[in-house]
């Protein structure tokens, strides 16, 4: 399992707090909280991963990238911001501390992204996708995602180098003061899918900004880093 320097802390240092937690059909999903903490630290993610019944999980590095691997790949893994596998006894992650993450599920096949502006700006989200299609036949329009938990819109300002990475959907973009924008990083995604005909998406609608139960880097600065996991029961 890959890690990276972390700020450590300790589950018992925050308030129990009740999981996050979704279903796409026979998969689970769950979003850590600052009670569980940095999930960058293997032992607190392991922790975290043997409370949802996971035994064994991958999470790549996350460079802001828009590489995505094959979940047994360990070199690659370490350059990486999505992973892939079909293999039903492995869960699958991604950190976030604003950026949402992006799981998809296509029968057997599962991955994660992690979906900052940067590898959403970059062409993530259809580099899962390519490396999903490499592996199953399956219709895109029977896929089924969820986009979890990140920075909303309300609480999302950004500026001109950020505007002019991409040309972002109208719907996802509210302008606000001079060089300035509020954008939505979750209805990105939507629309990216939805333009490759996949559109049976689930959106946790929670703000990590917001939700007294998350830590939020654009709001809290550095510190505790959530995960999203996914995996098959």
């Amino acid at each position: 399992m890959t890690s990276v320097t972390s700020v450590t802390s300790s589950p018992s240092q925050f308030p129990a707090t009740p999981k996050l937690r979704w279903r796409l059909g026979a998969v689970q999903l769950a979003y850590s909280t600052v009670a569980d903490g940095d999930q960058r630290d293997p032992l607190l993610r392991q922790a975290w991963q043997q409370s949802l019944g996971i035994s064994r999980g991958v999470v790549p590095r996350q460079v802001h990238g828009t590489v995505v691997v094959d979940a047994t790949d360990a070199q690659g893994l370490l350059l990486a911001d999505g992973v892939v596998s079909d293999d039903p006894t492995l869960g699958l992650g991604v950190y976030g501390a604003d950026c949402p993450g992006l799981c998809l599920v296509a029968g057997p096949v599962m991955g994660v992204a992690h979906c900052g502006w940067r590898g959403v700006a970059a062409g993530i989200v259809q580099q899962l996708v390519n490396v999903m299609c490499s592996r199953t036949t399956i219709p895109k329009n029977e896929w089924l995602g969820l986009i979890g938990p990140g920075i909303s819109r309300q609480n999302y300002e950004v500026d001109t180098p950020v505007l002019s990475a991409r040309t972002w959907p109208a719907t996802a973009v509210t302008p606000g003061r001079p060089g300035h924008a509020w954008l939505d990083v979750a209805q990105v995604i939507v629309d990216d899918l939805a333009q490759i005909n996949i559109t049976a998406i689930t959106q946790s609608h929670i703000c990590t900004a917001a939700d007294p139960r998350l830590w939020s880097y654009r709001q809290q600065g550095p510190g505790i880093v959530q995960a999203l996991m996914a995996w098959r029961t």
